[in-house]
């Protein structure tokens, strides 16, 4: 297998080379901003570079016939050059109110408020345009503080007419802006801003054309019919400002924030990736003695939400490179002995003695999330293992997580964390059952990815979610190109080290017999402390809409604090180390109480899981067969009312009598 692979230039980078002469005169780039059809495709980019004194640079960015990046723009559809973001404006119902802005940046920040934003690009752009996409929209335009701001608002007001259902031009005026004063600027000036209040500015004029409205959602594939359906039902999802406790991973905080700083990662993204890579580690190394006395393994369930490009991968990679290193190294000396022992079973003659079995393979990274996986990842190979993944969309929308497999999946996961236990019956018989098996997890996922699984009853009537270690990090802001390499980085070399020193230890066959770390008198006050305080916010307080997470917070604590001082070679955990678990249970429970703040109506949830079973079946459906054959969670008739009726206000289903199918789906497009 190929250790190094021709890596294709991103964007990016080629931004960056085309944009070098200037860079070389003083330029700093400012922006890179990607043009898409309906669907989705890239179609070109516009690089934007800025000098203190010298007029703006923004030149187009394309890839050639041989898929090189070059300067320049596609020849322009006869319609008209499209618009920015044309992918989410297909996503998004016709009923959302679309803010048109002058540029590229402008509409970006509105779209972070949970806006849906365009521009057609400078305040000249407006003429050659193509606003068809608005036919039937809401719009609402922001011009500029200035005169050219003016003559571009009036310019795409005109262009609208006949297209859009409703045209209305906020009144810069009000908004106490300077000269040539922008959006960008009123945000920056109003940080706490919501979508909400930008469609409450003050308007200038209103323009409306006899246009109808169009109804009828665009016809999707199935994968963005689902998208578009989350985004119109469930609430904006976006990050907390919690500040991640970078101090708290103790003997792990360097290298966290060396790895924040270097790969320009949020701390929360670093230190969840190396706490849950050192975890994985640990948990074959030893168990801790929780507060209430019970011996608990040392794995950890990490849940990480950021949106595309916030450095998922970025940060995996260095901290899971010595697990990688060495299973690269194990794997190929397992292989090798697998092939011999193959052979020496082949060629035994009778009366030889049996060949010996090289063992367990050694893999301890898995991305197999189906009982099936798990079953036989742990049948043949070691005991301590980990689900890693970047993606993690894929796992949670994988069949593993199918609303007729949730229920198993979860309840072995959760008796993995609980016990290190693994029971699994199988469909054409058999039993496996495995003890003294250790699980870590680290799961990372984008927003738009996550479906209903965090609002799911049955995965939060088990205790799914509670035991999951949760950061939802803001979304980054535009970052500087620098340079950084993990192993340039005496920090991270270390931190490599440390973990190569966990990786060299024997791993058991039944990991229940692990030395238990303790905690130490001073680590025992500081616990029960911390106790006290979940029990009294949980059951009374200010925690009570996150029981369960606050429930467990304390053995989530003690299992942090374990693996924070098993990493640091300790076998008895310290006042310190217990201050930091609780420190980092605490900031997880704050995010669960930020994530499921807006999931205490559960219609959303139960009108998206009907649309995604409708979306499954090709026709109609009887109304009156979906409580018998229809979502578990639906199996009342007053429940499938409630989502029928929000599915319906939603524009996502279409009746015929006394069935229904899903709206806005092309079948034909998988």
């Amino acid at each position: 297998m190929q250790d190094v692979i021709d890596r294709t230039e991103t964007a990016k980078e080629a931004a960056r080379r085309l944009a070098a002469p200037m860079l070389r005169k003083g330029f700093a780039p400012t922006g890179l901003h990607e043009y898409t059809s309906a669907s989705g495709e890239s179609l070109y980019w516009r690089i934007r570079a800025e000098h203190p004194t010298e007029p703006k640079w923004i030149r187009p960015m394309m890839q050639d016939e041989a898929g090189a990046y070059v300067l320049g723009e596609p020849p322009a559809p006869e319609a008209g050059k499209p618009l920015y973001r044309l992918h989410v404006l297909a996503q998004t119902h016709a009923d959302v109110v679309v803010i048109v802005t002058e540029g590229e940046g402008k509409a970006d920040m509105l779209e972070r408020i949970g806006c849906t934003a365009t521009t057609s690009g400078s305040a000249s752009s407006a003429e050659g345009a193509d606003w068809t996409p608005l036919r039937g929209r809401r719009v609402l335009i922001w011009p500029d503080n200035d005169d050219a701001g003016a003559k571009y608002a009036q310019a795409v007001a005109a262009k609208l007419q006949g297209i859009a259902a409703e045209v209305r031009i906020i009144d810069v005026a009000t908004l106490k802006l300077p000269p040539k004063g922008d959006a960008v600027e009123w945000l920056e000036a109003h940080p706490k801003a919501t979508a909400t209040n930008v469609l409450a500015l003050a308007v200038v004029s209103v323009v409306a054309p006899p246009a109808p409205v169009v109804d009828a959602l665009p016809l999707l594939p199935i994968p963005q019919a689902l998208e578009r359906a989350r985004a119109m039902l469930l609430p904006p999802s976006e990050g907390t400002d919690v500040l991640y406790p970078l101090e708290s991973l103790g003997p792990l905080a360097d290298a966290a924030r060396e790895l924040a700083d270097g790969a320009q990662v949020s701390p929360a993204m670093a230190g969840q990736s190396l706490l849950a890579g050192v975890a994985l580690l640990a948990q074959g190394v030893a168990n801790v003695r929780t507060l209430s006395g019970n011996t608990a393994p040392l794995s950890l369930y990490a849940l990480t939400v950021a949106n595309s490009g916030d450095g998922k991968d970025t940060a995996d990679r260095p901290a899971l490179r010595p697990v990688h290193d060495t299973q690269r190294e194990e794997g190929k000396r397992y292989a090798d002995d697998l092939a011999a022992f193959e052979d020496a079973k082949a060629s035994r003659k009778k009366g030889d003695p049996s060949p010996q079995h090289p063992g367990p393979s050694p893999y301890r990274i898995t991305a197999d999330l189906t009982i099936e996986g798990m079953r036989r990842s742990f049948a043949e190979g070691i005991a301590a293992q980990g689900i890693f993944s970047t993606e993690a969309g894929a796992v949670l929308a994988g069949h593993a997580m199918t609303p007729e497999q949730r229920t198993k999946t979860a309840a072995n996961l959760c008796g993995l964390w609980d016990r290190g236990h693994l029971s699994v019956v199988r469909a054409g018989g058999g039993r496996t059952e495995r003890y003294g098996v250790r699980l870590s997890a680290h799961l990372m996922i984008q927003p738009a990815a996550l479906g209903d699984v965090l609002g799911d009853e049955v995965l939060s009537g088990i205790g799914f979610w509670p035991r999951f270690l949760l950061a939802w990090p803001m979304p980054l802001a535009p970052r500087t190109f620098r340079p950084w390499r993990p192993e340039n980085s005496p920090v991270i070399l270390r931190y490599w080290a440390d973990c190569k020193r966990l990786l060299s230890r024997p791993m058991p066959d039944d990991c229940d017999g692990l030395p238990v770390i303790e905690l130490d008198h001073q680590a025992t006050e500081r616990m029960a402390a911390f106790f006290e305080s979940m029990e009294r916010e949980g059951r009374q307080g200010a925690l009570r809409d996150v029981q369960p997470f606050a429930l467990r917070a304390t053995e989530q604590a003690c299992r942090i604090a374990g693996v924070l001082a098993c990493f640091a070679g300790h076998d008895v955990i310290d006042e310190r180390a217990a201050a930091c678990g609780a420190a980092l249970a605490a900031h997880s429970l704050d995010n669960w109480q930020s994530a499921l703040s807006g999931k205490a109506d559960p219609t959303p949830g139960w009108a998206l899981a009907l649309y995604r079973w409708l979306v499954e079946r090709v026709g109609w459906v009887a109304l009156k067969d979906i409580p018998r054959i229809g979502p578990a969670n639906l199996r009342s008739a007053e429940r499938r009312n409630t989502a029928i009726d929000l599915l319906d206000a939603a524009g996502l289903v279409d009746f015929d009598g006394g069935s229904v199918k899903a709206g806005g789906v092309d079948h034909a497009s998988r």
